[in-house]
């Protein structure tokens, strides 16, 4: 069995590669070519635990996670896990690898998805809103699939700020991260935002005049009782892009709308009908979508990691 770790993770695919295995695994779910069994997720005080399994013709996969906000007062990682990847035709277990990283990847890519089909080819900025972990993807991601020049990100600590900027210029030196003071600030400079925070309610004022042909990327409420954009954003949209069918039980940026009769079952689709064609959006006016992740997305993962690993002979091989 193949032991791969986070730095080993982290190189192993170019950001093009890892937006073309999402893609990839978003057509697979529109198709039907998979299977992907509704997640456990279990929630012990403030912390969440998800157990995450989803099967192709030539593997199937199972990712563990724990999700404790309070490691960051530790300085650790909020989100850690194990993704386990087995041979179908075997059920053997060929590797097993490091989940906090992969998932940081394939979200960054999904971002990055919501972004290239849900908002003009022209965009040379953009909004952030949250410099975590995932935020910093986002922010990789996005430049990858738009020519931006520009992030205007909401400023919480200078510690934070500085990590951003040092990651990004790994892979993007010439674009410039501006600091604001308010999500405000943001909305008047830029017409996409990317919403990457933990926060329960509205990271952005809910103002129409401000939030009115502007393009919305949610990626961090991963809960019922979640709600990252405001909800003059759906009003103005009409629809919602999701990226699985799973979400609309999972998160309030989807429950919420639905329940307040903002949106309808019919005006939330997945995104993966944009990519097949089935579903087409004008993306000159205001655009919303929201990604809370999926086990098949983890799994092609996997399975290229994997497979670019044997190629390239890196990880460790251990006997179980």
């Amino acid at each position: 069995m193949l032991v791969l770790n986070d730095h080993e993770i982290a190189d192993l695919l170019s950001p093009d590669k890892v937006i073309t295995t999402v893609e990839t695994a978003l057509v697979a779910i529109e198709e039907g070519a998979c299977i992907v069994p509704k997640r456990m997720h279990i929630d012990w005080g403030e912390n969440t635990f998800l157990s995450m399994p989803s099967f192709s013709d030539t593997y199937f996969g199972t990712k563990l996670v724990s999700v404790v906000p309070g490691n960051s007062t530790q300085q650790l990682a909020v989100t850690n896990g194990a993704m386990l990847l087995n041979d179908a035709r075997t059920g053997f277990p060929v590797a097993i690898m490091n989940a906090a990283k992969l998932t940081a990847l394939r979200t960054g890519a999904l971002g990055a998805i919501g972004i290239r089909y849900m908002t003009p080819p022209d965009v040379d900025s953009i909004g952030l809103i949250g410099y975590g972990v995932q935020g910093i993807q986002q922010a990789i991601f996005a430049c990858v699939v738009r020519p931006v020049k520009k992030i205007y990100c909401l400023q919480r600590s200078a510690a934070g700020m500085a990590t951003l900027i040092s990651e990004l210029r790994k892979y993007h030196p010439s674009v410039e991260v501006i600091p604001c003071s308010d999500a405000v600030t943001i909305l008047q400079q830029t017409t996409v935002i990317v919403a990457a925070s933990r926060a329960a309610t509205p990271v952005l004022p809910d103002d129409a005049h401000l939030l009115e042909n502007k393009h919305f990327i949610s990626i961090g409420s991963y809960k019922p009782n979640m709600q990252e954009l405001p909800d003059n954003v759906f009003r103005l949209s009409g629809k919602l892009a999701i990226d699985s069918a799973f979400a609309k039980v999972e998160t309030g940026d989807i429950i919420n709308p639905l329940s307040k009769g903002i949106l309808q079952e019919e005006d939330v689709f997945t995104i993966g009908k944009l990519l097949t064609g089935e579903v087409k959006i004008d993306v000159t006016r205001t655009t919303a979508y929201k990604s809370a992740g999926m086990a098949l997305f983890d799994l092609f993962m996997a399975r290229a990691l994997y497979e670019t690993a044997l190629v390239q002979n890196i990880g460790t091989n251990i006997r179980l």
